[in-house]
């Protein structure tokens, strides 16, 4: 039979980079009792973050014992698909012969002689920080990667830096947690949190022994004495008995153009629960978006403008804000990188004449207060939308969720007794007030122990980095994925419906009658017998395009467990929008007539069942080494038991997906009917379409068309002689009365225009007249006894007669005008 993995990580599995010798076996046993135990601790065991296994881009490192192996993923799925190809075509099963075609190789650090705890690459893949109990190092990695590199070297040199010596060189001060600041401009700011409750942020490419920025966490009655960027005032004055020591902590994230402060805030976590924050923290070069920056300078001096009149001392903190925003915006650059609207900023220890405050603790809706052994190991910080929480992780194996819900922002810590300015000390007193703590509202509180653990174990956190609402938490049982998408977006549907105007408490009743829980689900289950359990000391979550998206966790025995995870489809929302958009394709295609195309497929479209979502049901089993190869299966009551459960979780789960394979059954029959009609309807237009373009066809609708050019030219001789019949009868001959008008008109004429006319007789005096003025013969009286009063008499009928002639005249030549157009 041929037989081919489906998947190339089921080689991952078996690859020598985590093939270890006796020796080291041995030697690792630390790593098993590390992350358990029966009795309550007071040190920071349970506390360490740890992460042997870590990537950038395509390689992959793991850390035994003080030994960094690496090896490229995309050489190995390379080689797997080589080898499977190969096994098909001979068709032959596929060996494991060729895994060790793709050797590992070793990071050549002689300075890392400790047993390492936590690998962590910085964003640009550059330096990798190492992490022991007492001790970080700092590994500088090659810029072109490891496949570069001849296979015949398996030991890479790299240059090591071992950062702050003479704080963590010893076991006094153990490194608890470290990370990679991601508003560092060149990306080597590292904030490193150690258990003498002081928080370091160092800048290893300036100085590797002295950090850049020191913040002191402890409380007011063990704090030392600190200047420039060191703060920690808090209102809370019990005795430090270790339940106030800082255990873990979470940097804001990344600048966004909708962020507030918090990427410029440090949440921590307290041994006792309570929950702290310092804000502003930067690295002293930092970049930033623009619009973040100007929306915070103006909400600044919006809230100075309304409490200034009201609040003199609360006007001062904006005042302050603002003054921090106005020093960045002067030092600000245009960073150098394809985005404009990201700003070099820098900062320095003068940038504020005050030390940051501490912040906290958060007040809750619930007692914080941790009791019976129960201590806090990790904080994970998240934000989704406009939703910003946090995730708390305790040692009893729960998870809190609390949302935050008052705005954090910065604020100094401000002189009380020496003030210079008396607003100083009435704003110091004022920041003291229970009033101006920050808040945060307990949603849920996940239970991941399954019964077969030790009362105490560690509990780590990371990141989703596809899905901000997606973290995962792994552990001594297994690795659970918690996603919290589904009440996360009624919680922004809700905020955006209360900026609307909606009634805010029926909003919020409404959301609590609803209130849905995070979806959390087993992956790995690596305690699936009591008192047999295989801590998880690692996880990555691969999201390359070729590589897939894909989770890593590593057991302390160093087996690798891989788990193919689906990418999210974000379902359409149900607002009849995609409805109308698909009416409309619709009825371009079959017009408006009811008897068009009509297709088989309902509306609204076909949604993915919700059986087949991104996260597996079934976690895979991890079998203590103890318990599992090639032993003798012992039956027992909890093996049954095991076995019982597990195969009515198989039988449910495959009921589930028969439900979910039906429904996709049936739309797949729908579509290839809705096919095959629109084969069929394509093929018969098609038809009609060679039919039209034939030359018979052609032929005859020329011959069609020059029928009906004959035919339209008679109709237009018809309608021509139509058209005179109807002149014909409605405008007849002239009538008598007519005629004779028309005669007398023409006699009239004639009397006017005629050879003896009046116009002629006229022209003839008019002449004489002429010629009579032209004559130099006096003219001869014929009535030489006739005197002067006689003479004007004659004159005057002369001149009289004359305007009478001419008016005369001006009426026959209307007349003559008019004498055409009546004939």
């Amino acid at each position: 039979m041929n037989y081919v993995q489906d998947s190339w990580l089921d080689s991952l599995v078996k690859h020598s980079i985590f093939d270890l010798t006796q020796q080291e076996k041995q030697s690792l046993t630390y790593l098993k009792e590390s992350q358990t135990r029966q009795q309550p601790v007071i040190d920071f065991i349970l506390q360490h973050h740890n992460r042997i296994i870590a990537q950038r881009e395509n390689d992959l490192f793991v850390a035994i014992g003080s030994q960094i192996r690496v090896i490229n993923l995309t050489e190995f799925k390379d080689a797997w698909m080589e080898a499977s190809r190969e096994a098909n075509e001979e068709q032959l099963e596929l060996s494991d012969n060729w895994i060790h075609s793709v050797p590992y190789k070793v990071l050549d650090t002689p300075e890392i002689n400790f047993y390492i705890d936590a690998l962590l690459p910085n964003s640009n893949g550059r330096l990798l920080s190492v992490a022991g109990q007492s001790q970080l190092v700092i590994v500088c990695l090659p810029r072109q990667g490891f496949s570069d590199v001849s296979l015949s070297r398996k030991k890479v040199d790299c240059r090591t830096l071992s950062i702050g010596t003479k704080y963590y060189s010893t076991y006094k001060n153990e490194v608890i947690k470290v990370q990679w600041h991601p508003l560092s401009e060149t990306r080597t700011h590292i904030v490193v949190l150690g258990s003498d409750n002081t928080l370091r942020m160092f800048d290893i490419s300036k100085d590797i022994d002295e950090p850049e920025q020191e913040f002191d966490l402890s409380p007011v009655s063990t704090q030392k004495q600190v200047t420039n960027t060191r703060g920690g005032f808090s209102f809370d004055d019990d005795d430090h008995d270790g339940e106030e020591d800082a255990v873990t902590f979470s940097v804001g994230g990344t600048s966004q153009d909708q962020s507030g402060w918090e990427p410029f805030t440090i949440f921590y976590g307290l041994r006792n629960g309570h929950l702290y924050s310092i804000c502003p923290v930067i690295p002293y070069k930092s970049t930033v978006r623009r619009n973040h920056l100007e929306t915070l300078s103006c909400l600044s001096r919006v809230k100075y403008e309304q409490v200034k009149r009201t609040n003199k001392p609360l006007s001062m903190l904006f005042e302050l804000h603002s003054d921090w925003i106005r020093y960045l915006f002067e030092s600000a650059k245009v960073a150098q990188n394809l985005d404009n609207d990201a700003l070099t900023v820098t900062s320095s220890k003068e940038h504020m004449p005050y030390a940051i405050k501490r912040q906290g603790p958060f007040l809750t809706n619930h007692t914080v207060s941790l009791a019976d052994g129960i201590q806090v190991t990790d904080i994970l910080y998240i934000t989704v939308d406009v939703i910003n929480m946090v995730a708390l992780a305790l040692n009893n194996g729960s998870v809190r969720n609390y949302i935050i819900g008052s705005e954090i922002d910065a604020q100094w810590q401000l002189p009380v007794t020496n003030a210079q300015h008396t607003w100083e000390k009435e704003l110091a007193l004022l920041l003291s007030e229970s009033d101006f703590l920050p808040r945060a509202s307990l949603y849920e509180t996940i239970n991941l122990n399954s019964g077969h653990l030790p009362p105490f174990q560690r509990v780590s956190l990371t990141h989703d980095p596809l899905y901000s609402d997606t973290y995962y938490a792994y552990h001594a049982g297994g690795v659970h994925a918690i996603s919290t998408n589904q009440w996360i977006k009624q919680l922004v549907k809700l905020n955006r419906s209360i900026e609307n105007g909606v009634q805010a408490e029926q909003s919020i009743s409404d959301w609590l009658n609803q209130k849905q829980t995070s979806k959390v689900r087993l992956l790995v289950n690596s305690s699936p017998f009591k008192d047999g359990f295989v801590p998880i000391v690692g996880l990555v979550m691969i999201t390359d395009i070729y590589l897939s998206y894909s989770l890593l966790c590593l057991t302390d025995d160093y087996r690798l467990v891989t788990r193919g995870l689906s990418m999210r489809r974000e379902l359409s929302k149900n607002d009849g929008s995609e409805k109308e958009a698909i009416q409309q394709q619709l009825k371009s295609v079959a017009g408006d007539s009811e008897t068009g195309y009509q297709p088989l497929l309902s509306l609204p479209a076909f949604q993915i069942p919700t059986q087949l979502d991104n996260l597996p049901k079934q976690p895979k089993i991890v079998v203590p080494a103890n318990m599992g190869g090639s032993k003798e299966l012992v039956i027992t009551d909890e093996s049954l038991l095991f076995f019982s459960k597990s195969s009515e979780q198989f039988r449910n789960e495959t009921f589930e997906l028969k439900k979910a394979a039906i429904t996709i059954d049936k739309r797949l029959t729908i579509q290839q009917k809705e096919f095959e009609r629109q084969v069929s309807t394509l093929r018969d237009l098609y038809d009609r379409l060679q039919v039209v373009r034939s030359n018979d066809a052609k032929v005859a609708q020329e011959k069609k068309l020059k029928e009906l050019h004959q035919t339209h030219a008679k109709l237009r001789l018809r309608i021509d002689e139509q058209l005179h019949k109807l002149m014909n009868t409605y405008q007849p001959d002239l009538s008598n009365e007519e005629k004779e008008w028309v005669n007398k008109l023409e006699d009239l004429s004639k009397q006017i225009d005629g050879d003896s006319g009046y116009v002629a007789r006229i022209q003839q005096l008019r002449s004489q007249f002429e010629q009579l003025e032209v004559s130099d013969e006096p003219v001869k009286t014929l009535v030489p006894n006739i005197n002067a009063t006689q003479l004007n008499n004659v004159l005057r009928s002369l001149n009289e007669q004359k305007s009478s002639i001419s008016d005369l005249e001006h009426r026959f030549q209307n007349l003559r005008t008019k004498l055409p157009v009546t004939a």
